[in-house]
């Protein structure tokens, strides 16, 4: 008999919701200070702040190894740790769609009295190239690594169907979005800041989520189902568009950069799913029989 890959499905997400929504929720339900906690604010409550943010890849291994045949095993192994050539491709287009991103933002919110983007982490950089490496660790560890090896890595390839790439990628989106929650109410993150300038701009980040899981859906099929691709997008994500290569940025940017992700991000999509580069790609991925990875009882 075999493993119900529906099940395994449900039980993945449930238990990665819930217990990311208990280990973060638990400092300010006992009361600890949260005013400045994030990944790297190495109080007590980021402790529970860090472990919550890494179940999506925790249960995703844990569920890897536990159900997963060593061919299985294997397989996902080589898509998260070794890069092919179609990675290149899909970390240059990644990088490309981000800075334009960027771009667009900043024109947008210039064009309305805002200040210029500080770049401040590039100028660190550039007067201290080992700053790169800085950055580029707590870009990785705070997602990538925490996050892919789980919504990539596992639930894709659960849910794999080319078919169902558009609905496949909305429903990741969608709960990628709403894990997110208990940054809602940690006063440092931008989901905070975001909710507090105006409740839809703040709901607008799932949206933004559901748009990004296209691209993300988009990028793993260019790179052939390597997630190795999809950590540096995520990675871009996070330190370029709203993070530390490009801070500081105006309240301006801040507001505008949610609709422009998101516009950016469905257009990214409609067009490159109509090329035929993408159509190649897609043809070289076959339908995925995930089944084939579980264990049998």
């Amino acid at each position: 008999m075999r493993i119900d890959k529906r099940k395994i499905t449900i039980l993945y997400l449930i238990i990665t919701v819930l217990l990311t929504w208990l280990c973060q929720f638990m400092p300010i339900i006992i009361g600890m200070d949260v005013e400045n906690t994030s990944i790297s604010s190495f109080d007590y409550s980021s402790i529970f702040f860090g472990i919550g943010g890494v179940m999506p890849t925790l249960v995703g291994v844990i569920f890897v190894f536990i159900y997963y045949t060593k061919e299985g095993v294997r397989d996902f192994l080589k898509r998260c740790f070794v890069p092919n050539k179609e990675c290149i491709v899909a970390i240059i287009i990644s990088l490309g769609l981000v800075w334009v991103e960027v771009a667009v933002t900043q024109l947008i919110s210039k064009g309305i009295g805002a200040e210029a983007l500080g770049f401040e982490g590039l100028k660190l950089i550039a007067k201290n190239p080992l700053y790169f490496f800085y950055f580029l660790f707590w870009g990785i560890i705070s997602g990538p690594f925490s996050e892919e090896f789980g919504w990539r890595g596992f639930l894709t390839d659960r849910l794999f169907h080319k078919e169902k790439l558009l609905r496949m990628s909305l429903f990741i989106g969608f709960i990628w979005g709403i894990w997110h929650f208990p940054l809602y109410f940690y006063p440092s993150q931008i989901q905070h800041d975001w909710f507090l300038i105006n409740p839809i701009l703040g709901l607008s980040f799932v949206i933004s989520c559901m748009s990004a899981a296209l691209v993300y859906t988009t990028i793993y099929i260019i790179a052939n189902r390597r997630v190795f691709a999809i950590f540096f997008l995520h990675l871009f994500k996070n330190i370029i568009l709203t993070g530390a290569m490009i801070y500081p940025f105006s309240e301006t940017y801040s507001v505008v950069v949610v609709p422009v992700e998101i516009v950016i991000d469905v257009l990214f999509y409609i067009v490159v799913t109509r090329t035929k580069f993408y159509k190649r790609a897609l043809e070289n991925v076959s339908d995925y029989d995930g089944l084939k990875d579980f264990k049998k009882l």
